[in-house]
Protein backbone atom coordinates (compact mmCIF):
# COMPACT_ATOMS: atom_id res chain seq x y z
CA UNK A 1 0.00 0.00 0.00
CA UNK A 2 1.13 3.35 -0.46
CA UNK A 3 -0.79 6.32 0.76
CA UNK A 4 0.52 9.59 0.16
CA UNK A 5 0.98 13.21 1.46
CA UNK A 6 2.79 15.58 2.38
CA UNK A 7 3.64 19.71 1.97
CA UNK A 8 3.12 21.43 -1.52
CA UNK A 9 0.99 19.00 -3.71
CA UNK A 10 -1.22 17.22 -1.60
CA UNK A 11 -3.43 17.08 1.07
CA UNK A 12 -3.58 14.19 3.39
CA UNK A 13 -4.86 13.52 6.80
CA UNK A 14 -2.45 12.27 8.73
CA UNK A 15 -2.32 8.73 9.36
CA UNK A 16 0.22 5.98 10.68
CA UNK A 17 1.62 4.52 8.20
CA UNK A 18 0.42 0.81 7.76
CA UNK A 19 2.18 -2.57 8.80
CA UNK A 20 3.20 -3.27 4.80
CA UNK A 21 5.37 -0.38 5.51
CA UNK A 22 3.43 2.59 3.02
CA UNK A 23 4.52 5.93 3.38
CA UNK A 24 2.75 8.68 5.02
CA UNK A 25 4.11 11.91 4.34
CA UNK A 26 2.95 15.09 7.01
CA UNK A 27 0.29 17.33 5.92
CA UNK A 28 2.25 20.28 6.71
CA UNK A 29 6.22 20.77 8.36
CA UNK A 30 4.67 23.19 10.48
CA UNK A 31 2.90 22.38 13.76
CA UNK A 32 -0.24 24.75 13.56
CA UNK A 33 -2.53 23.03 11.09
CA UNK A 34 -4.79 20.33 12.08
CA UNK A 35 -5.33 19.22 8.26
CA UNK A 36 -3.89 20.36 4.96
CA UNK A 37 -3.00 20.07 1.38
CA UNK A 38 0.65 18.24 0.43
CA UNK A 39 2.34 16.50 -1.49
CA UNK A 40 1.83 14.71 -4.15
CA UNK A 41 3.53 10.75 -5.30
CA UNK A 42 7.04 12.08 -4.33
CA UNK A 43 7.98 9.48 -7.30
CA UNK A 44 6.99 6.79 -5.50
CA UNK A 45 5.55 3.94 -8.48
CA UNK A 46 1.69 3.43 -7.72
CA UNK A 47 1.48 2.12 -10.35
CA UNK A 48 2.78 -1.33 -10.16
CA UNK A 49 1.07 -4.28 -9.81
CA UNK A 50 3.24 -5.88 -8.24
CA UNK A 51 6.85 -4.99 -9.12
CA UNK A 52 9.14 -4.33 -5.43
CA UNK A 53 10.76 -1.55 -7.26
CA UNK A 54 7.97 0.32 -8.74
CA UNK A 55 6.08 -0.05 -4.83
CA UNK A 56 9.51 1.42 -3.04
CA UNK A 57 8.30 3.76 -0.81
CA UNK A 58 10.41 7.21 -0.41
CA UNK A 59 11.94 8.48 3.24
CA UNK A 60 9.30 10.65 5.25
CA UNK A 61 10.87 14.39 4.85
CA UNK A 62 11.99 16.01 7.45
CA UNK A 63 10.61 19.27 8.47
CA UNK A 64 12.73 21.76 6.31
CA UNK A 65 13.42 19.42 3.55
CA UNK A 66 11.77 20.03 -0.12
CA UNK A 67 9.15 17.16 0.15
CA UNK A 68 7.69 19.04 -3.19
CA UNK A 69 10.64 17.61 -5.29
CA UNK A 70 9.69 14.49 -7.02
CA UNK A 71 12.21 11.82 -7.57
CA UNK A 72 12.65 11.44 -11.56
CA UNK A 73 9.65 9.33 -12.98
CA UNK A 74 10.77 5.90 -15.39
CA UNK A 75 8.90 3.38 -16.65
CA UNK A 76 11.60 0.86 -15.09
CA UNK A 77 10.21 -1.41 -12.66
CA UNK A 78 6.38 -0.88 -13.94
CA UNK A 79 4.30 -4.08 -14.83
CA UNK A 80 2.43 -3.17 -18.22
CA UNK A 81 0.15 -6.18 -17.20
CA UNK A 82 -1.29 -4.14 -14.45
CA UNK A 83 -3.07 -0.93 -14.47
CA UNK A 84 -2.57 2.06 -11.67
CA UNK A 85 -5.52 1.56 -9.43
CA UNK A 86 -5.98 4.37 -6.88
CA UNK A 87 -8.57 5.13 -4.83
CA UNK A 88 -9.14 9.22 -3.96
CA UNK A 89 -10.77 11.56 -1.31
CA UNK A 90 -12.09 15.15 -1.52
CA UNK A 91 -12.36 15.06 2.46
CA UNK A 92 -15.96 15.56 3.30
CA UNK A 93 -17.49 17.56 0.31
CA UNK A 94 -19.77 19.69 2.79
CA UNK A 95 -16.10 20.80 3.97
CA UNK A 96 -15.97 24.60 2.79
CA UNK A 97 -14.52 27.31 5.60
CA UNK A 98 -11.24 28.08 4.09
CA UNK A 99 -11.74 30.18 1.11
CA UNK A 100 -14.54 31.72 3.04
CA UNK A 101 -11.82 32.40 6.27
CA UNK A 102 -9.27 33.49 3.30
CA UNK A 103 -11.94 35.84 1.79
CA UNK A 104 -12.32 37.59 4.67
CA UNK A 105 -8.99 38.16 5.64
CA UNK A 106 -7.83 39.04 1.81
CA UNK A 107 -10.54 41.73 2.15
CA UNK A 108 -8.82 42.66 5.30
CA UNK A 109 -5.32 43.28 3.82
CA UNK A 110 -4.41 40.31 5.30
CA UNK A 111 -2.37 37.61 3.76
CA UNK A 112 -3.80 33.95 4.57
CA UNK A 113 -1.18 31.66 6.21
CA UNK A 114 -0.12 28.50 3.79
CA UNK A 115 -1.34 25.97 6.70
CA UNK A 116 -5.14 27.86 6.79
CA UNK A 117 -5.73 27.57 2.87
CA UNK A 118 -7.27 23.86 2.16
CA UNK A 119 -7.41 23.50 -1.48
CA UNK A 120 -9.91 20.79 -1.67
CA UNK A 121 -12.32 23.15 0.28
CA UNK A 122 -11.70 25.57 -2.19
CA UNK A 123 -13.06 23.00 -4.75
CA UNK A 124 -16.23 22.37 -2.48
CA UNK A 125 -17.26 25.83 -1.68
CA UNK A 126 -16.72 27.36 -4.89
CA UNK A 127 -19.99 25.45 -7.83
CA UNK A 128 -18.80 23.99 -10.75
CA UNK A 129 -22.01 22.89 -12.61
CA UNK A 130 -22.35 19.18 -13.51
CA UNK A 131 -25.30 18.18 -14.82
CA UNK A 132 -27.77 16.55 -12.73
CA UNK A 133 -28.42 12.63 -12.66
CA UNK A 134 -31.63 10.59 -11.91
CA UNK A 135 -33.23 10.51 -8.48
CA UNK A 136 -31.08 8.52 -6.32
CA UNK A 137 -28.36 7.93 -8.34
CA UNK A 138 -25.19 9.65 -9.21
CA UNK A 139 -23.21 10.87 -12.03
CA UNK A 140 -19.45 10.10 -12.52
CA UNK A 141 -18.00 12.57 -14.88
CA UNK A 142 -13.79 12.59 -16.08
CA UNK A 143 -12.82 15.54 -18.01
CA UNK A 144 -8.57 15.51 -19.06
CA UNK A 145 -6.35 18.12 -20.63
CA UNK A 146 -2.90 17.67 -21.77
CA UNK A 147 -0.78 19.57 -19.78
CA UNK A 148 2.23 22.16 -21.33
CA UNK A 149 4.81 19.09 -20.00
CA UNK A 150 4.37 16.39 -22.61
CA UNK A 151 3.28 13.42 -20.93
CA UNK A 152 1.55 15.15 -18.49
CA UNK A 153 -2.53 15.65 -18.04
CA UNK A 154 -4.67 17.87 -15.96
CA UNK A 155 -7.55 15.36 -14.68
CA UNK A 156 -10.90 16.25 -13.18
CA UNK A 157 -13.30 14.21 -11.94
CA UNK A 158 -17.38 14.71 -10.95
CA UNK A 159 -19.41 12.93 -9.01
CA UNK A 160 -22.43 14.37 -9.48
CA UNK A 161 -25.63 13.77 -7.04
CA UNK A 162 -28.92 13.90 -7.74
CA UNK A 163 -31.04 17.08 -6.97
CA UNK A 164 -32.67 17.79 -3.42
CA UNK A 165 -36.06 15.96 -3.76
CA UNK A 166 -39.17 17.89 -3.06
CA UNK A 167 -40.62 17.88 -0.46
CA UNK A 168 -37.54 17.58 1.57
CA UNK A 169 -37.55 15.01 4.65
CA UNK A 170 -38.79 16.41 8.00
CA UNK A 171 -35.76 17.40 10.09
CA UNK A 172 -35.13 17.64 14.03
CA UNK A 173 -31.93 20.32 14.40
CA UNK A 174 -29.97 20.63 17.62
CA UNK A 175 -28.35 23.88 18.15
CA UNK A 176 -25.16 24.16 20.43
CA UNK A 177 -24.46 27.42 20.35
CA UNK A 178 -21.31 29.33 22.12
CA UNK A 179 -22.19 31.85 24.07
CA UNK A 180 -18.67 32.93 26.13
CA UNK A 181 -17.63 36.72 26.28
CA UNK A 182 -15.45 36.34 23.01
CA UNK A 183 -18.21 35.71 21.35
CA UNK A 184 -19.43 39.71 21.87
CA UNK A 185 -19.63 41.75 18.52
CA UNK A 186 -19.04 40.07 15.23
CA UNK A 187 -19.31 36.66 16.33
CA UNK A 188 -22.59 37.15 17.83
CA UNK A 189 -24.49 38.43 14.87
CA UNK A 190 -23.51 35.66 12.92
CA UNK A 191 -24.48 33.18 15.25
CA UNK A 192 -27.71 34.83 15.64
CA UNK A 193 -28.17 34.95 12.14
CA UNK A 194 -27.26 31.16 11.29
CA UNK A 195 -30.22 30.36 13.92
CA UNK A 196 -32.28 33.31 11.32
CA UNK A 197 -31.41 31.70 8.10
CA UNK A 198 -32.05 28.29 9.37
CA UNK A 199 -35.47 29.42 11.02
CA UNK A 200 -36.17 30.56 7.23
CA UNK A 201 -35.64 27.17 5.90
CA UNK A 202 -37.56 25.08 7.97
CA UNK A 203 -40.95 23.41 7.41
CA UNK A 204 -44.15 23.37 9.29
CA UNK A 205 -43.52 19.96 11.38
CA UNK A 206 -39.20 20.35 11.90
CA UNK A 207 -38.55 20.07 15.29
CA UNK A 208 -35.84 22.16 16.78
CA UNK A 209 -33.90 21.96 20.25
CA UNK A 210 -31.33 24.42 21.86
CA UNK A 211 -28.74 24.70 23.97
CA UNK A 212 -26.03 27.63 25.29
CA UNK A 213 -23.17 27.17 26.54
CA UNK A 214 -20.62 29.72 28.16
CA UNK A 215 -19.34 28.60 31.88
CA UNK A 216 -22.65 26.61 32.20
CA UNK A 217 -25.47 25.58 29.55
CA UNK A 218 -28.49 26.53 29.12
CA UNK A 219 -31.69 24.41 27.43
CA UNK A 220 -33.37 27.42 25.49
CA UNK A 221 -35.28 25.00 23.44
CA UNK A 222 -36.33 21.19 23.73
CA UNK A 223 -38.26 19.53 20.96
CA UNK A 224 -40.39 22.69 19.84
CA UNK A 225 -42.09 21.98 17.34
CA UNK A 226 -42.06 24.87 14.48
CA UNK A 227 -45.04 26.31 12.47
CA UNK A 228 -43.22 26.97 9.13
CA UNK A 229 -40.45 29.03 8.20
CA UNK A 230 -39.75 31.94 10.65
CA UNK A 231 -41.20 30.66 13.44
CA UNK A 232 -41.60 32.94 15.91
CA UNK A 233 -40.02 31.15 19.15
CA UNK A 234 -37.23 30.62 17.14
CA UNK A 235 -36.65 33.75 15.81
CA UNK A 236 -36.92 35.17 19.40
CA UNK A 237 -34.41 32.73 20.96
CA UNK A 238 -31.84 34.10 18.25
CA UNK A 239 -32.82 37.64 19.24
CA UNK A 240 -32.29 36.35 22.85
CA UNK A 241 -28.65 35.54 22.25
CA UNK A 242 -25.99 37.17 24.06
CA UNK A 243 -22.28 37.22 25.33
CA UNK A 244 -20.75 36.32 28.12
CA UNK A 245 -18.47 34.42 30.56
CA UNK A 246 -16.12 31.35 29.86
CA UNK A 247 -16.45 28.19 27.88
CA UNK A 248 -17.73 24.51 28.69
CA UNK A 249 -17.91 23.14 25.18
CA UNK A 250 -17.54 19.47 26.83
CA UNK A 251 -21.10 19.82 28.73
CA UNK A 252 -22.38 21.94 25.66
CA UNK A 253 -22.09 19.01 23.43
CA UNK A 254 -23.27 16.34 26.11
CA UNK A 255 -26.48 18.56 26.55
CA UNK A 256 -26.90 18.93 23.06
CA UNK A 257 -26.51 15.17 22.03
CA UNK A 258 -29.11 14.34 24.94
CA UNK A 259 -31.73 16.47 23.11
CA UNK A 260 -30.86 15.22 19.62
CA UNK A 261 -31.09 11.74 21.35
CA UNK A 262 -34.01 12.18 22.96
CA UNK A 263 -35.94 13.97 20.01
CA UNK A 264 -34.76 11.64 17.82
CA UNK A 265 -36.73 10.15 14.88
CA UNK A 266 -36.28 7.36 12.06
CA UNK A 267 -36.67 9.11 8.49
CA UNK A 268 -35.79 12.53 10.05
CA UNK A 269 -32.63 14.22 8.78
CA UNK A 270 -31.14 14.44 12.49
CA UNK A 271 -28.46 17.53 13.02
CA UNK A 272 -26.28 18.95 15.36
CA UNK A 273 -25.55 22.54 15.18
CA UNK A 274 -22.29 23.94 17.08
CA UNK A 275 -22.07 27.34 16.46
CA UNK A 276 -18.60 28.74 17.96
CA UNK A 277 -15.87 31.91 17.52
CA UNK A 278 -13.22 28.51 17.77
CA UNK A 279 -12.16 29.57 21.10
CA UNK A 280 -12.62 26.48 22.92
CA UNK A 281 -10.13 23.38 23.19
CA UNK A 282 -12.40 20.03 22.41
CA UNK A 283 -10.96 16.89 24.23
CA UNK A 284 -11.09 13.31 23.93
CA UNK A 285 -14.35 12.85 25.62
CA UNK A 286 -15.69 15.62 22.91
CA UNK A 287 -14.16 14.08 20.06
CA UNK A 288 -15.28 10.56 21.40
CA UNK A 289 -18.82 11.97 21.87
CA UNK A 290 -19.61 12.59 18.13
CA UNK A 291 -17.85 10.34 16.96
CA UNK A 292 -20.13 7.82 18.39
CA UNK A 293 -22.89 9.43 17.14
CA UNK A 294 -22.21 10.04 13.90
CA UNK A 295 -21.00 6.32 12.97
CA UNK A 296 -23.65 4.74 14.68
CA UNK A 297 -24.86 2.09 11.97
CA UNK A 298 -28.37 0.94 13.09
CA UNK A 299 -29.49 4.26 12.33
CA UNK A 300 -29.52 7.39 10.33
CA UNK A 301 -26.34 9.26 12.17
CA UNK A 302 -26.49 12.20 14.47
CA UNK A 303 -24.04 13.99 12.23
CA UNK A 304 -22.22 17.30 13.19
CA UNK A 305 -22.60 20.76 11.42
CA UNK A 306 -20.13 23.12 12.42
CA UNK A 307 -20.26 27.14 11.84
CA UNK A 308 -17.21 29.23 12.68
CA UNK A 309 -17.76 32.75 12.85
CA UNK A 310 -14.54 34.57 12.96
CA UNK A 311 -13.55 36.94 13.26
CA UNK A 312 -10.69 35.70 10.91
CA UNK A 313 -7.84 37.42 12.19
CA UNK A 314 -6.77 35.30 15.13
CA UNK A 315 -8.80 32.76 14.50
CA UNK A 316 -8.30 29.25 14.80
CA UNK A 317 -10.01 26.47 12.98
CA UNK A 318 -8.50 23.76 14.94
CA UNK A 319 -11.49 23.39 17.22
CA UNK A 320 -14.49 22.81 13.77
CA UNK A 321 -11.90 20.86 11.98
CA UNK A 322 -11.73 18.48 14.35
CA UNK A 323 -14.97 18.44 15.79
CA UNK A 324 -16.46 18.30 11.81
CA UNK A 325 -14.09 15.50 10.83
CA UNK A 326 -15.34 13.14 13.71
CA UNK A 327 -18.76 14.38 13.67
CA UNK A 328 -19.26 13.68 9.49
CA UNK A 329 -20.80 17.07 8.67
CA UNK A 330 -20.25 20.23 7.14
CA UNK A 331 -17.89 23.19 8.31
CA UNK A 332 -18.62 26.06 6.95
CA UNK A 333 -17.42 29.66 7.74
CA UNK A 334 -19.10 32.94 8.17
CA UNK A 335 -17.38 36.61 7.14
CA UNK A 336 -20.50 38.02 7.51
CA UNK A 337 -24.25 37.78 8.20
CA UNK A 338 -25.15 37.70 4.22
CA UNK A 339 -23.13 34.45 4.51
CA UNK A 340 -25.40 32.67 7.18
CA UNK A 341 -28.02 32.94 4.82
CA UNK A 342 -26.15 31.63 1.55
CA UNK A 343 -24.94 28.59 3.21
CA UNK A 344 -28.53 28.12 5.70
CA UNK A 345 -31.42 28.96 3.11
CA UNK A 346 -29.63 29.35 -0.24
CA UNK A 347 -27.05 25.83 0.46
CA UNK A 348 -29.87 24.32 3.32
CA UNK A 349 -30.19 21.10 1.23
CA UNK A 350 -26.22 20.70 0.56
CA UNK A 351 -25.18 21.22 4.02
CA UNK A 352 -27.95 19.29 6.41
CA UNK A 353 -28.92 16.57 4.13
CA UNK A 354 -27.78 13.51 2.76
CA UNK A 355 -28.17 11.80 -0.93
CA UNK A 356 -25.32 8.65 -0.70
CA UNK A 357 -23.57 7.38 2.46
CA UNK A 358 -20.14 6.18 2.12
CA UNK A 359 -18.87 7.19 -1.03
CA UNK A 360 -15.56 5.55 -2.65
CA UNK A 361 -14.27 6.81 -5.20
CA UNK A 362 -12.17 4.38 -7.72
CA UNK A 363 -9.78 5.54 -10.38
CA UNK A 364 -8.31 3.27 -12.65
CA UNK A 365 -5.22 4.69 -15.04
CA UNK A 366 -3.50 2.73 -18.07
CA UNK A 367 -0.13 0.85 -15.92
CA UNK A 368 2.46 3.70 -17.37
CA UNK A 369 0.54 6.87 -15.38
CA UNK A 370 0.99 7.79 -11.54
CA UNK A 371 -0.59 10.56 -9.29
CA UNK A 372 1.67 13.97 -9.94
CA UNK A 373 -0.01 16.14 -7.74
CA UNK A 374 -3.43 15.80 -6.09
CA UNK A 375 -5.52 18.58 -4.90
CA UNK A 376 -7.88 16.71 -2.81
CA UNK A 377 -7.36 15.61 0.66
CA UNK A 378 -5.83 12.00 0.63
CA UNK A 379 -5.52 9.39 -2.11
CA UNK A 380 -4.19 5.47 -1.82
CA UNK A 381 -3.83 2.25 -3.61
CA UNK A 382 -5.38 0.59 -0.58
CA UNK A 383 -9.21 1.26 -0.07
CA UNK A 384 -9.33 0.28 3.80
CA UNK A 385 -6.95 3.92 4.62
CA UNK A 386 -9.44 5.93 2.33
CA UNK A 387 -12.41 6.65 4.80
CA UNK A 388 -15.45 6.96 2.35
CA UNK A 389 -17.21 10.50 2.41
CA UNK A 390 -21.02 11.37 2.21
CA UNK A 391 -22.15 13.41 -0.63
CA UNK A 392 -24.99 15.73 -0.59
CA UNK A 393 -28.44 16.73 -2.74
CA UNK A 394 -27.47 18.79 -5.35
CA UNK A 395 -23.80 18.41 -4.51
CA UNK A 396 -20.80 17.09 -6.27
CA UNK A 397 -17.13 15.66 -5.48
CA UNK A 398 -14.56 17.06 -7.31
CA UNK A 399 -10.73 15.77 -7.74
CA UNK A 400 -8.67 17.68 -9.07
CA UNK A 401 -5.13 16.00 -10.06
CA UNK A 402 -2.14 15.95 -12.15
CA UNK A 403 -1.21 12.78 -13.72
CA UNK A 404 2.34 12.17 -15.26
CA UNK A 405 3.16 8.94 -18.00
CA UNK A 406 6.71 7.48 -17.11
CA UNK A 407 7.11 8.02 -21.10
CA UNK A 408 5.71 9.71 -23.67
CA UNK A 409 6.31 7.76 -25.98
CA UNK A 410 4.57 4.86 -24.17
CA UNK A 411 0.74 6.67 -23.83
CA UNK A 412 -1.79 5.12 -26.12
CA UNK A 413 -4.52 7.24 -26.69
CA UNK A 414 -6.67 4.56 -27.08
CA UNK A 415 -5.93 2.93 -23.45
CA UNK A 416 -9.24 3.69 -21.26
CA UNK A 417 -9.71 5.51 -18.39
CA UNK A 418 -12.08 4.18 -15.49
CA UNK A 419 -13.78 6.28 -12.66
CA UNK A 420 -15.62 4.08 -10.36
CA UNK A 421 -18.23 5.65 -7.69
CA UNK A 422 -19.64 2.85 -4.64
CA UNK A 423 -22.15 4.15 -1.86
CA UNK A 424 -25.11 3.48 0.20
CA UNK A 425 -28.41 4.81 0.26
CA UNK A 426 -28.72 7.05 3.20
CA UNK A 427 -31.87 5.44 5.23
CA UNK A 428 -31.77 1.51 3.53
CA UNK A 429 -28.23 1.24 3.23
CA UNK A 430 -28.38 -0.52 0.08
CA UNK A 431 -25.45 -0.95 -2.24
CA UNK A 432 -25.12 1.31 -5.54
CA UNK A 433 -22.57 1.96 -8.00
CA UNK A 434 -21.77 4.16 -11.22
CA UNK A 435 -19.18 4.30 -13.30
CA UNK A 436 -17.68 6.21 -16.46
CA UNK A 437 -14.95 4.52 -19.04
CA UNK A 438 -13.51 6.29 -21.89
CA UNK A 439 -10.40 5.95 -23.29
CA UNK A 440 -7.51 8.97 -23.40
CA UNK A 441 -8.64 10.13 -26.89
CA UNK A 442 -12.37 10.13 -26.48
CA UNK A 443 -11.36 12.17 -23.20
CA UNK A 444 -9.18 14.85 -24.66
CA UNK A 445 -11.48 15.58 -27.59
CA UNK A 446 -14.21 15.93 -24.96
CA UNK A 447 -15.81 18.76 -23.08
CA UNK A 448 -13.43 20.68 -20.86
CA UNK A 449 -15.86 23.32 -19.24
CA UNK A 450 -15.83 22.07 -15.70
CA UNK A 451 -12.27 21.71 -15.86
CA UNK A 452 -11.02 25.02 -16.76
CA UNK A 453 -13.39 26.24 -14.03
CA UNK A 454 -11.42 23.72 -11.24
CA UNK A 455 -8.37 24.89 -12.84
CA UNK A 456 -8.85 28.54 -11.88
CA UNK A 457 -9.75 27.36 -8.23
CA UNK A 458 -7.22 25.10 -7.68
CA UNK A 459 -4.68 27.83 -8.99
CA UNK A 460 -6.34 30.90 -6.21
CA UNK A 461 -5.93 28.38 -3.83
CA UNK A 462 -2.16 27.50 -4.41
CA UNK A 463 -1.64 30.69 -5.16
CA UNK A 464 -2.61 31.98 -1.46
CA UNK A 465 -0.25 28.93 -0.25
CA UNK A 466 2.65 30.42 -1.94
CA UNK A 467 1.92 33.80 -1.60
CA UNK A 468 3.99 34.50 -4.68
CA UNK A 469 3.58 37.66 -6.76
CA UNK A 470 4.12 35.72 -9.71
CA UNK A 471 1.66 33.24 -8.73
CA UNK A 472 -0.72 35.61 -7.74
CA UNK A 473 -0.82 37.48 -10.69
CA UNK A 474 -0.67 34.21 -12.98
CA UNK A 475 -4.06 33.08 -10.75
CA UNK A 476 -5.65 36.16 -11.62
CA UNK A 477 -4.70 36.00 -15.23
CA UNK A 478 -6.11 32.29 -15.06
CA UNK A 479 -9.42 33.24 -13.68
CA UNK A 480 -10.42 36.00 -15.98
CA UNK A 481 -9.59 33.97 -18.69
CA UNK A 482 -11.85 30.91 -17.43
CA UNK A 483 -14.80 33.44 -17.27
CA UNK A 484 -16.08 34.90 -20.77
CA UNK A 485 -19.57 34.57 -19.27
CA UNK A 486 -19.31 36.95 -16.66
CA UNK A 487 -18.94 33.97 -13.42
CA UNK A 488 -19.65 35.77 -10.43
CA UNK A 489 -17.29 33.30 -8.66
CA UNK A 490 -14.86 33.17 -10.76
CA UNK A 491 -15.31 37.18 -10.62
CA UNK A 492 -15.01 37.18 -7.11
CA UNK A 493 -11.72 35.08 -7.20
CA UNK A 494 -10.04 37.66 -9.48
CA UNK A 495 -10.95 40.49 -7.54
CA UNK A 496 -9.63 39.28 -4.11
CA UNK A 497 -6.32 37.61 -5.25
CA UNK A 498 -5.49 41.17 -6.39
CA UNK A 499 -7.07 42.39 -2.32
CA UNK A 500 -3.64 40.20 -1.75
CA UNK A 501 -0.81 42.25 0.19
CA UNK A 502 1.79 40.92 -2.28
CA UNK A 503 -0.12 41.11 -5.88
Amino acid sequence: MVLLGGAGFIACTVNDASESGGFVGPADPTPEPPRGDGVGSSGAGTGAGGGSDALADPPVPSPGEDAGAPAAFTCEGLDSSHPVVLYVSSDDSNSMSSPVHARELLRAGVAPEPWQVRTYEFLNYYRIDYAAPDEGELRVEPQIEPGEEAGTYTLQIGVRAFDPPAPRRPIAVTFVLDTSGSMEGEPMERERATVRAVAASLSEGDVVNMVTWNTANSVILSGHVVGGPDDPALLAAADALSASGGTDLENGLRVGYQLAQEHYEEGRINRVILVSDGGANVGITSADLIARHAEDADKEAIYLVGVGTGPAVGYNDGLMDTVTDKGRGAYVYLDDVEEAFHMFRDRFDEVMEVAARGVQVELTLPWYFKMEKFYGEEYSTDPQEIEPQHLAPGDAMIFNQLVRGCDPGVIDDADALTVRARWQTPLAHEPREASHEATLAELVAGSKEQLVKGKAIVAYAEALKSSSPEALRAAREQALAANPGGDPELDEIAALIALHPLY
